[in-house]
Parts: structure tokens; sequence; C-alpha cells
């Protein structure tokens, strides 16, 4: 099949099916919840801490409003972010009770507390029907310890022996991605990665662009170039979807799932992306089914819905059956979520060559 594959992984939910029919309809598939700040991979470009942040974990209280709001609104899964979420105290019980209450488990960890057996275990339990993310931007030491605390040769084992684990106790490959962030560290080094996974894990990659948002406004010298976006994005393609014509460009995912996912931040921000901190609303003063209801359009990106809507040099782009660019290098470039992506090659390209005209 030509383009099945960007369709049925772009959107790494498994019932890819189910996640193109809610987008189809404009309504929300899955809630991320940043449960803790808590994690053990010490990113020195996380997008979601600041210098000198303490851990804090959300309240179970806070939690299960938000899992009682996702049935009520009929929502399949729920995203577990942090942080790493398998560091909050109670993320076995609060993954067990959204399981009970029908929601899908995706987990996006670290990869590090997978090296324990019982932990990589009960994730897969608690992932049932849903993905597990691993965070492991380069196998290179010396490249990895650039952009992490702690040694890099016991923390890039620790998630190796994690992703074997999670493997060795039922979860596909095909459920399963590794996470890259992608900056100028690693322009001549993800190719390596993203094909190590595939090849010998059989696991895709989400290729995330760095923001300039977090603990990665301190380092503007990491934004990577168009080009070396470009190049990374070619790999990605090349190796995660060879058969496939289509491409999501800059984008970590398809806009299936860019366009399907509500984010409440660890401080009750909920935001249309886990990466655009600024909120349309807040759970402690509002209801989060009254913010949704209210502020749907914003958070879904219902306006780009409409061909017509998408920013000029999408519009008429083969991709946009299955991308819209980066919403959130698109906020930070220009504070609208909805504008043109920045990062999106071919209209890097077209800039140029307007410009030499």
């Amino acid at each position: 099949m030509s383009d099945s594959s960007i369709h049925k992984h772009g959107g790494f939910h498994p019932n890819y099916i189910d996640e193109i029919e809610y987008f189809n309809q404009n309504k929300v598939y899955s809630i991320q919840i940043e449960v803790t700040t808590a994690c053990e991979g010490g990113c020195f470009f996380c997008y979601a801490s600041e210098k000198n942040q303490s851990f804090r974990h959300m309240s179970i209280q806070d939690v299960y409003a938000i899992l009682d709001a996702a049935t009520n609104l009929n929502v399949k899964c729920i995203d577990w972010l942090g942080g790493d979420p398998l560091l909050h105290p109670d993320w076995v019980s609060l993954m067990t009770t959204a399981q009970r209450q029908g929601l899908t488990n995706n987990i996006w960890t670290s990869g590090l507390p997978l090296a324990d057996p019982l932990i990589a275990q009960q994730a897969v339990e608690l992932s049932y029907g849903g993905f597990i993310s691993v965070h492991l931007d380069t196998l290179n030491e010396t490249i990895y310890q650039k952009l992490h605390g702690g040694k890099p040769s016991d923390k890039i084992a620790r998630i190796l022996k994690g992703v074997e684990n999670v493997q060795h106790y039922g979860k596909s490959p095909d459920h399963m991605l590794n996470c890259i962030a992608f900056n100028k560290l690693l322009a001549t080094d993800a190719e390596k990665t993203i094909s190590y996974f595939f090849t010998e894990k059989g696991m895709r990659t989400c290729l995330t662009q760095m923001c300039p948002t977090g603990l990665a406004e301190t380092h503007p010298e990491w934004i990577p170039t168009p080009q070396e976006i470009q190049n990374a994005i070619n790999a990605r393609d090349r190796i995660n979807y060879p058969n496939t014509t289509l491409s999501i460009s800059s984008m970590d995912t398809n806009k299936f799932y860019c366009g399907g996912i509500v984010c409440v931040t660890i401080d009750g921000e909920v935001t249309p992306c886990s990466v655009i901190r600024k909120g349309v609303g807040n759970i402690h003063t509002t209801p989060l089914t009254e913010i949704i209801h209210s502020h749907k359009d914003t958070l879904l990106f219902s306006h780009l819905r409409q061909q017509e809507n998408l920013p000029t040099d999408c519009s008429d782009c083969e991709n946009n059956s299955v991308c819209w660019g980066c919403r959130a290098t698109a906020f930070y470039h220009t504070q609208d979520s909805c504008a043109m992506d920045p990062n999106c090659y071919k209209i890097q390209k077209k800039i140029a060559k307007t410009k030499r005209e």
C-alpha cells in the first residue's frame, strides 16, 4: 500500500482508524496529562522544566477529575506525560483507574524506569491497546553527555534494557516509539539512531523539534537550521515509512494525532500541545469539560481543517492530507499556532525561490 503507513503509524495510536474518525469529527481523541516534573533524564533542553525547578507531582484528585472529564467527553485515550509519568508515586493506581474507566493508556517515559522488570511489566499491562514511548536522543555517549546530566553509558544502557524488558513482556514494537528531541548537536547523528531503533528494535521515531521554551531557552545555539531539519526528516521518512509517498515534514506526528489532543500541564493549564506552554484556561479555576467546550476550536486547530484556511504555502502542498506543519514551531515563531511552520523545508524552499525571483 502506498500511503497507509503514514496514516497507520504516523499518528502513533494503534487504533488509527478511530483516531482519524475523531479528527474528521473535530473531537478530542486523547488528553495528555503532565502528572509530574520528576525525571531522571536530566535533559538540558526540557520544554517542561525551568532552571532550578523542584520536582512536583499532580495531585491524585486533579488527575481523577481529568479522567472523569475524559470519560464524560467520550475521549478514548490518556497520554501520560511528565517529567516521567512512571515516577509519579501513584502512577499504577492512576493508570489502573483510567483503564477501568475504559480509557486507553499511552505512556511517554524517559525509558529509564523500564530497566526495572516489574515496572516494565506493569507498564505493558497498563498500556494494553496503547503505545509506550522512550526517549533516547543518541547512542553516542559524547553527544549524549552534552545534552543530558548523569553518566551517559549508564543511562543509554538502562533505556535500551527498558526497551528489551517491555518487548519481553509482550509489547509489539509497532506500538512503541523512540523520541528524539532534535537539535543541532544531533544533526549528523539522528539518522544513526533512527536506523538503529527501526532495524534492531522494530520501533519508529518521534522526531520532535526543539522550541525556545523551558530550559531550551538557555541554549539558542542548539536550534537546528532548516537544512539540518530537512536532512533528519528525510532520514526518518526513508527509514520509518519506506513505502510512503507522503511526508509529515517537520511535524513529529501526523495531523490526526496533533489535531486530536488536549494537554493539561503540571500547573493545570489547558493547552493544544504539550510544547505550547500558553493555556486557554486552568482546571483549578474552571472545569476541564467547560474549558474544552469553550475553546475546542483553538485546542484542536479547527481552523486548519479546511484546506483554504491552511497557511498559503501549505494549501497546495501534496502532503496536506496528513500534515499541516508543526503548530508549536509556528507558535514560537509568530505567536500564532495556526501560522506558517518556519521549519518546513518545502516552505523554506518556496521562500528562497521567491527571494531569488
